[in-house]
Protein backbone atom coordinates (compact mmCIF):
# COMPACT_ATOMS: atom_id res chain seq x y z
CA UNK A 1 0.00 0.00 0.00
CA UNK A 2 0.93 3.46 -0.99
CA UNK A 3 1.46 5.25 2.26
CA UNK A 4 2.10 8.75 0.50
CA UNK A 5 5.30 10.41 -0.66
CA UNK A 6 8.75 10.03 0.60
CA UNK A 7 10.70 12.35 2.62
CA UNK A 8 13.63 11.85 1.19
CA UNK A 9 14.56 14.49 -1.19
CA UNK A 10 12.65 17.28 -0.14
CA UNK A 11 15.07 20.50 1.01
CA UNK A 12 11.53 22.08 2.12
CA UNK A 13 9.13 20.59 5.27
CA UNK A 14 6.03 22.74 3.97
CA UNK A 15 6.40 21.03 0.69
CA UNK A 16 6.53 17.97 1.80
CA UNK A 17 3.49 18.73 3.91
CA UNK A 18 1.47 19.58 1.24
CA UNK A 19 2.09 16.91 -0.79
CA UNK A 20 1.21 14.73 2.02
CA UNK A 21 -1.95 16.45 2.90
CA UNK A 22 -2.65 16.19 -1.11
CA UNK A 23 -1.88 12.55 -1.45
CA UNK A 24 -4.44 12.05 1.58
CA UNK A 25 -6.68 13.78 -0.34
CA UNK A 26 -6.97 12.23 -3.26
CA UNK A 27 -6.64 8.76 -1.72
CA UNK A 28 -9.04 9.28 1.16
CA UNK A 29 -12.51 11.17 0.57
CA UNK A 30 -13.35 13.26 2.64
CA UNK A 31 -9.80 13.62 4.46
CA UNK A 32 -9.31 17.37 5.73
CA UNK A 33 -7.07 19.46 8.37
CA UNK A 34 -9.04 18.78 11.18
CA UNK A 35 -8.85 14.57 10.46
CA UNK A 36 -4.70 15.20 10.81
CA UNK A 37 -5.28 17.53 13.82
CA UNK A 38 -7.23 15.27 15.56
CA UNK A 39 -4.20 12.44 14.31
CA UNK A 40 -1.97 14.28 15.71
CA UNK A 41 -3.75 15.48 18.90
CA UNK A 42 -3.72 19.49 18.34
CA UNK A 43 -7.18 20.89 19.34
CA UNK A 44 -7.18 23.24 16.69
CA UNK A 45 -8.03 21.95 13.44
CA UNK A 46 -6.25 24.06 11.30
CA UNK A 47 -2.43 23.51 12.22
CA UNK A 48 -1.61 21.64 9.20
CA UNK A 49 -2.57 24.37 6.84
CA UNK A 50 -1.05 27.55 9.16
CA UNK A 51 2.20 25.40 9.02
CA UNK A 52 1.46 24.50 5.15
CA UNK A 53 1.11 28.06 4.42
CA UNK A 54 3.42 29.90 6.18
CA UNK A 55 2.31 31.39 8.95
CA UNK A 56 3.45 29.33 11.83
CA UNK A 57 6.41 27.12 12.49
CA UNK A 58 6.73 23.66 14.14
CA UNK A 59 7.82 23.93 17.62
CA UNK A 60 9.67 21.10 19.93
CA UNK A 61 6.63 19.90 21.83
CA UNK A 62 4.53 19.68 18.23
CA UNK A 63 7.35 18.18 16.38
CA UNK A 64 6.38 14.71 17.55
CA UNK A 65 2.63 15.18 17.27
CA UNK A 66 3.65 15.84 13.26
CA UNK A 67 5.85 13.19 13.08
CA UNK A 68 2.89 10.83 14.23
CA UNK A 69 0.34 11.74 12.47
CA UNK A 70 2.63 11.71 8.93
CA UNK A 71 3.52 8.32 10.20
CA UNK A 72 7.11 8.59 9.75
CA UNK A 73 9.60 6.36 12.02
CA UNK A 74 12.64 5.48 11.91
CA UNK A 75 15.15 6.99 9.76
CA UNK A 76 12.44 9.05 7.83
CA UNK A 77 11.44 10.39 11.27
CA UNK A 78 14.79 12.14 11.72
CA UNK A 79 14.90 13.11 8.39
CA UNK A 80 11.89 15.34 8.85
CA UNK A 81 13.61 16.46 12.15
CA UNK A 82 16.78 17.80 10.66
CA UNK A 83 14.98 19.36 7.62
CA UNK A 84 12.29 21.67 10.34
CA UNK A 85 15.43 22.12 11.47
CA UNK A 86 17.43 23.13 8.86
CA UNK A 87 14.46 25.52 7.78
CA UNK A 88 14.09 27.04 11.28
CA UNK A 89 17.47 27.83 11.65
CA UNK A 90 18.99 31.36 12.10
CA UNK A 91 21.99 31.41 10.57
CA UNK A 92 23.81 29.79 7.44
CA UNK A 93 26.39 27.92 9.22
CA UNK A 94 23.60 26.33 11.27
CA UNK A 95 21.44 25.33 7.85
CA UNK A 96 24.96 24.60 6.76
CA UNK A 97 25.51 22.17 9.28
CA UNK A 98 22.07 20.13 9.18
CA UNK A 99 22.16 20.24 5.03
CA UNK A 100 24.82 17.93 5.99
CA UNK A 101 22.76 15.47 8.21
CA UNK A 102 20.73 15.13 6.00
CA UNK A 103 23.08 14.35 3.22
CA UNK A 104 24.08 11.64 5.45
CA UNK A 105 20.54 10.13 6.06
CA UNK A 106 19.22 10.19 2.35
CA UNK A 107 19.97 7.06 1.03
CA UNK A 108 22.48 6.46 -1.86
CA UNK A 109 20.60 6.07 -4.50
CA UNK A 110 17.97 9.34 -3.83
CA UNK A 111 20.64 11.38 -2.66
CA UNK A 112 20.98 13.08 -6.42
CA UNK A 113 17.50 15.08 -5.55
CA UNK A 114 19.57 16.81 -2.84
CA UNK A 115 21.66 18.41 -5.53
CA UNK A 116 24.52 17.87 -3.52
CA UNK A 117 27.05 18.17 -5.81
CA UNK A 118 25.73 21.32 -7.25
CA UNK A 119 25.82 22.68 -3.69
CA UNK A 120 29.23 21.18 -2.93
CA UNK A 121 30.42 23.21 -6.66
CA UNK A 122 29.45 26.50 -4.50
CA UNK A 123 31.48 25.61 -1.46
CA UNK A 124 34.74 26.82 -2.24
CA UNK A 125 36.27 29.55 -4.81
CA UNK A 126 38.78 26.87 -6.31
CA UNK A 127 36.04 24.53 -7.73
CA UNK A 128 34.85 27.51 -10.71
CA UNK A 129 37.75 28.76 -10.83
CA UNK A 130 39.39 25.01 -11.64
CA UNK A 131 36.46 25.23 -14.17
CA UNK A 132 37.22 27.76 -16.05
CA UNK A 133 41.16 27.27 -16.18
CA UNK A 134 40.35 23.82 -17.91
CA UNK A 135 39.38 26.08 -20.76
CA UNK A 136 42.78 27.60 -21.16
CA UNK A 137 45.22 26.81 -23.64
CA UNK A 138 47.90 24.63 -22.24
CA UNK A 139 45.84 23.60 -18.97
CA UNK A 140 47.49 20.68 -17.14
CA UNK A 141 45.26 18.82 -14.94
CA UNK A 142 48.53 18.72 -12.56
CA UNK A 143 48.09 19.94 -9.46
CA UNK A 144 51.25 21.47 -8.65
CA UNK A 145 51.08 22.95 -12.46
CA UNK A 146 47.76 24.49 -10.51
CA UNK A 147 49.03 25.74 -7.55
CA UNK A 148 51.42 27.99 -9.64
CA UNK A 149 49.38 29.54 -11.28
CA UNK A 150 46.97 30.53 -8.97
CA UNK A 151 47.03 33.66 -7.40
CA UNK A 152 44.89 33.04 -4.17
CA UNK A 153 45.94 31.07 -1.23
CA UNK A 154 45.65 27.65 -1.58
CA UNK A 155 46.79 23.83 -0.23
CA UNK A 156 47.96 21.27 -2.75
CA UNK A 157 45.54 19.07 -1.12
CA UNK A 158 42.94 20.95 -1.68
CA UNK A 159 43.44 21.50 -5.13
CA UNK A 160 43.92 17.82 -5.33
CA UNK A 161 40.22 17.13 -4.07
CA UNK A 162 39.02 19.34 -6.10
CA UNK A 163 40.64 18.05 -9.28
CA UNK A 164 39.04 14.51 -8.32
CA UNK A 165 35.94 16.32 -7.47
CA UNK A 166 35.30 18.08 -10.88
CA UNK A 167 36.61 14.49 -13.00
CA UNK A 168 34.35 12.56 -11.02
CA UNK A 169 30.72 14.36 -11.29
CA UNK A 170 31.61 15.21 -14.75
CA UNK A 171 31.64 19.20 -14.10
CA UNK A 172 35.13 18.69 -16.29
CA UNK A 173 36.38 16.06 -18.53
CA UNK A 174 39.31 15.18 -20.87
CA UNK A 175 38.38 14.98 -24.87
CA UNK A 176 39.93 12.06 -27.08
CA UNK A 177 42.09 15.23 -28.31
CA UNK A 178 43.24 15.68 -24.58
CA UNK A 179 41.85 18.99 -24.33
CA UNK A 180 39.10 19.61 -21.70
CA UNK A 181 35.56 20.61 -21.93
CA UNK A 182 33.39 21.76 -19.08
CA UNK A 183 29.71 21.06 -17.85
CA UNK A 184 27.31 24.24 -19.06
CA UNK A 185 24.04 23.02 -16.65
CA UNK A 186 25.20 23.84 -13.19
CA UNK A 187 21.96 24.20 -11.71
CA UNK A 188 20.16 24.21 -8.69
CA UNK A 189 16.67 24.16 -8.11
CA UNK A 190 15.78 23.90 -4.76
CA UNK A 191 15.20 27.39 -3.32
CA UNK A 192 15.80 26.29 -0.09
CA UNK A 193 19.39 24.44 -1.28
CA UNK A 194 20.02 27.51 -3.30
CA UNK A 195 20.09 30.67 -1.38
CA UNK A 196 22.33 28.83 1.05
CA UNK A 197 24.87 27.88 -1.65
CA UNK A 198 24.89 31.29 -3.34
CA UNK A 199 25.64 33.28 -0.07
CA UNK A 200 28.06 30.47 1.21
CA UNK A 201 29.91 30.91 -2.12
CA UNK A 202 29.81 34.60 -1.75
CA UNK A 203 30.77 34.65 1.42
CA UNK A 204 34.23 32.31 0.29
CA UNK A 205 34.69 34.88 -2.11
CA UNK A 206 34.68 38.45 -0.01
CA UNK A 207 37.39 36.25 2.21
CA UNK A 208 39.10 35.62 -0.56
CA UNK A 209 38.91 39.54 -1.93
CA UNK A 210 40.80 40.55 1.53
CA UNK A 211 43.30 38.17 1.00
CA UNK A 212 43.59 39.74 -2.40
CA UNK A 213 44.01 42.94 -1.27
CA UNK A 214 47.44 41.87 0.65
CA UNK A 215 48.74 40.00 -1.91
CA UNK A 216 48.12 41.66 -4.79
CA UNK A 217 49.79 44.64 -6.21
CA UNK A 218 47.93 47.72 -7.35
CA UNK A 219 48.42 47.16 -10.88
CA UNK A 220 46.84 43.85 -10.98
CA UNK A 221 43.29 44.97 -8.75
CA UNK A 222 40.37 47.18 -8.88
CA UNK A 223 38.85 47.48 -5.36
CA UNK A 224 36.59 50.51 -5.42
CA UNK A 225 33.44 52.07 -3.62
CA UNK A 226 30.86 54.76 -4.85
CA UNK A 227 28.39 55.68 -1.88
CA UNK A 228 25.56 57.97 -2.82
CA UNK A 229 21.76 59.09 -2.42
CA UNK A 230 18.86 57.22 -4.30
CA UNK A 231 15.73 57.11 -4.20
CA UNK A 232 14.12 53.55 -2.43
CA UNK A 233 11.90 53.22 -5.41
CA UNK A 234 14.77 53.47 -7.61
CA UNK A 235 16.66 50.28 -5.90
CA UNK A 236 14.79 47.62 -8.70
CA UNK A 237 15.91 49.86 -11.23
CA UNK A 238 19.98 49.90 -9.97
CA UNK A 239 19.85 46.27 -9.43
CA UNK A 240 18.23 45.40 -12.73
CA UNK A 241 21.33 48.05 -14.17
CA UNK A 242 24.14 46.14 -12.20
CA UNK A 243 22.87 43.16 -13.65
CA UNK A 244 22.97 44.46 -17.34
CA UNK A 245 26.57 45.49 -16.88
CA UNK A 246 27.63 42.15 -15.51
CA UNK A 247 26.17 40.53 -18.74
CA UNK A 248 28.03 42.94 -20.79
CA UNK A 249 31.21 42.78 -19.12
CA UNK A 250 30.46 38.58 -19.82
CA UNK A 251 29.63 39.56 -23.42
CA UNK A 252 32.94 41.54 -24.07
CA UNK A 253 34.95 38.69 -22.05
CA UNK A 254 33.84 36.45 -24.90
CA UNK A 255 34.88 38.73 -27.54
CA UNK A 256 38.54 39.29 -26.38
CA UNK A 257 39.05 35.19 -26.00
CA UNK A 258 38.37 35.17 -29.61
CA UNK A 259 41.37 37.23 -30.22
CA UNK A 260 44.24 36.01 -28.04
CA UNK A 261 45.54 32.61 -26.56
CA UNK A 262 47.18 34.48 -23.46
CA UNK A 263 43.89 33.94 -20.96
CA UNK A 264 43.95 34.33 -17.30
CA UNK A 265 40.54 33.45 -14.98
CA UNK A 266 39.21 36.81 -13.06
CA UNK A 267 37.27 37.18 -10.06
CA UNK A 268 34.56 39.95 -10.65
CA UNK A 269 32.85 41.05 -7.50
CA UNK A 270 32.81 45.15 -8.57
CA UNK A 271 36.11 44.17 -6.99
CA UNK A 272 38.56 42.74 -9.61
CA UNK A 273 41.33 41.10 -9.35
CA UNK A 274 43.02 38.11 -11.34
CA UNK A 275 42.38 34.04 -9.71
CA UNK A 276 45.40 33.33 -11.74
CA UNK A 277 49.31 34.29 -12.83
CA UNK A 278 50.34 34.71 -16.19
CA UNK A 279 52.01 32.06 -18.16
CA UNK A 280 55.24 32.92 -17.86
CA UNK A 281 54.83 33.49 -14.07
Amino acid sequence: MNQGPSIYGYTNYRLFLADYYQFRKESKRGYSFRQFSQAAGFSAPNVLKLVMDGQRNISGPSLEKFIQALGLTSGPAEYFRCLVAMNQADTDQERAQHYEKLKRLTPSSRRYELESDAVEYLSHWIYPVLREMALLDGFRDDPYWIQRRLNGRIELKEIVAALNFLKKKGFIHKRPDGQFAVKDDIVITSDEVKSLAVRTFHRRILEQAMEALEDLPLDQREFGALIFQLPETALPELKARLKNFRKELHQWALEQNEATEDKAVVQLNLQMFPQTKGSDS
